[in-house]
C-alpha cells in the first residue's frame, strides 16, 4: 500500500500539470483564448481511448507491468511535451497531451490494486487511503513549477523545464511498481470474497449493483468537473478576485483528498450503497451552490462540499465495484467504470456551459436532478434486487 501510495501521489503530480498548464501553453502558442480548454479536452480524450483496454491488460498481465509500463510511456509522453513546447510546436504539443493521456489511463486505475489486497470490510479504507495520497501529490507540481520558475528565470522556459521533472517523477514510478512482489492480482486470489454479504441474490442479482457503481462513479467525476468548469467563471461574474477563486480552487482540491479515509471508513462501517446515495444528493445541491450564491465564503463552502460528496462517492463506489467484482475480471469492470466517467468530464462542462448561457439557473438544477436521479434510482433499484445494503459490516456478521 506504501508502494501504491507513493505512485498514486506521484503520478497525480504529472495529471495536475495538464489543467494547471494546458490552458496557458496553448494560449502562449496561439494567442487565441478558444484554445485554451483544448489541453483538458485531448486528456479527456485520451483516457476515453485506452481506459478498458488498460483495464483488460491489467486482468491478463497483473496490476504491477501494467502500472510500471504505463509509467515507463508517460515519462516519454511528458518529455515530449516539454520538448514542443520549447520548439513551439503547437500540434506537438496537442498530440503529446493526448498521447500523456492515453498511455497514463492504467495509472488512475491504482486503487484495484487496493483493493485487490484487502477483504470487504476494509476496503474502503484502503481506497480512501490511495486517494489520500492524491493530497500530497497535488503539492508536488505547484513546487516543481515554482523552483522552475525561479531557477529558468522565465515563465515559458519553467513550463518546459516543469514537464521534464513530471517525466522524472513518471520514471520514479517504474522501480517502484516493480517492486510489487508478489502482484497484487495475486494476491487478491487468496482475499476472502464477502459471500455472506451478498447471499445468493446478491451474487445473482450483482449486475443491478454494478450499473449503480458505474453510474455513481461517472456522475460524481461528471458534477465534480461541472462545478469546476461553471464556479470560477461565476465567482469572476460576481466579481471576486483571480487571486480568491485560486484559494477557491484549492479548498475544493482539500475536500476532494483529505477526508477520503474516514469516509472510506464509513463506506465499510455502514454499507456502500447508502454513502453513495448521500454523497449524489451532497454533490447535487453543492454544484447548484457553487454556481448559483454571490457571496465568496459561501460559494467556496459549496465548492469544498463538492469535493468532499466526490470524495465519498467515488470511495463507496470504487468499493462496491471491486466487492462484486472477481479478481480476474475487476480490471476490466474498472476500465468501463472510467471509460463512463471519462466520457461524463468530456459532456458535463459543455453541456452545463451551453445550459446556463441559454437557459440560466433554473435549468441547471434540473439537470443537476436527472444526473442524480438516475444512478440514485439504479442504487435503490439494486438495493432491493440484492435484497441487502452491500458490504455492511453489521449485516455481514463480522
Amino acid at each position: 500500500m506504501r508502494l501504491l501510495a507513493a505512485a498514486q501521489a506521484l503520478s497525480t503530480a504529472t495529471f495536475q500539470l495538464v489543467p494547471a498548464l494546458g490552458g496557458v501553453m496553448f494560449l502562449h502558442l496561439t494567442g487565441d483564448v478558444a484554445m485554451t480548454g483544448l489541453a483538458l479536452s485531448l486528456s479527456g480524450l485520451g483516457q476515453v481511448l485506452t481506459a478498458y483496454p488498460g483495464g483488460r491488460l491489467m486482468d491478463k498481465l497483473g496490476r504491477g507491468p501494467v502500472f510500471a509500463g504505463s509509467a515507463a510511456l508517460a515519462a516519454v509522453a511528458a518529455a515530449l511535451v516539454a520538448w514542443s513546447f520549447s520548439l513551439h510546436r503547437t500540434w506537438g504539443v496537442a498530440a503529446s497531451i493526448l498521447l500523456l493521456a492515453a498511455v497514463a489511463a492504467p495509472m488512475r486505475q491504482l486503487s484495484v490494486a487496493a483493493a485487490d489486497m484487502h477483504p470487504a470490510e476494509l476496503r474502503g479504507r484502503a481506497v480512501g487511503f490511495l486517494f489520500f495520497a492524491s493530497a500530497v501529490g497535488a503539492l508536488i507540481s505547484p513546487v516543481a513549477s515554482s523552483v522552475s520558475a525561479r531557477l529558468a528565470g522565465d515563465e515559458m522556459v519553467a513550463i518546459t523545464w516543469t514537464w521534464l521533472v513530471a517525466a522524472g517523477l513518471q520514471v520514479l514510478i517504474v522501480p517502484l511498481m516493480r517492486r510489487l512482489r508478489p502482484d497484487p492480482m495475486e494476491l487478491g486470489r487468496h482475499v476472502p470474497e464477502p459471500s455472506v454479504t451478498y447471499g445468493t441474490a446478491g451474487r445473482r442479482h450483482s449486475p443491478a449493483l454494478v450499473a449503480a457503481a458505474v453510474s455513481t462513479y461517472a456522475a460524481h467525476w461528471g458534477l465534480m468537473t461541472l462545478a469546476m468548469a461553471l464556479a470560477p467563471v461565476a465567482m469572476r461574474a460576481h466579481g471576486h478576485a483571480v487571486p480568491d477563486i485560486v484559494w477557491a480552487i484549492a479548498i475544493h482540491s482539500v475536500g476532494m483528498f483529505a477526508f477520503s479515509v474516514p469516509l472510506g471508513a464509513l463506506a465499510d462501517r455502514v454499507g456502500r450503497l447508502p454513502v453513495m446515495l448521500g454523497s449524489l444528493v451532497v454533490n447535487a445541491l453543492s454544484t447548484y451552490g457553487s454556481v448559483a450564491f454571490p457571496q465568496f465564503w459561501t460559494a467556496t463552502l459549496f465548492l469544498f462540499l463538492v469535493g468532499v460528496g466526490w470524495s465519498a462517492g467515488v470511495v463507496a463506489a470504487t468499493a462496491l465495484l471491486s466487492d462484486l467484482s472477481q479478481v480476474e475480471e475487476r480490471g476490466r469492470r474498472f476500465g468501463v467504470a472510467e471509460f463512463v466517467a471519462r466520457g461524463a468530464v468530456l459532456g458535463y462542462p459543455v453541456v452545463g456551459s451551453v445550459v446556463v448561457g441559454r437557459f440560466g439557473l433554473v435549468a441547471v438544477a434540473a439537470a443537476l436532478a436527472v444526473s442524480v436521479a438516475v444512478p440514485a434510482w439504479l442504487i435503490v433499484r439494486g438495493s432491493a434486487r440484492a435484497r441487502a445494503w452491500a458490504a455492511a459490516p453489521a449485516e455481514s456478521g463480522r
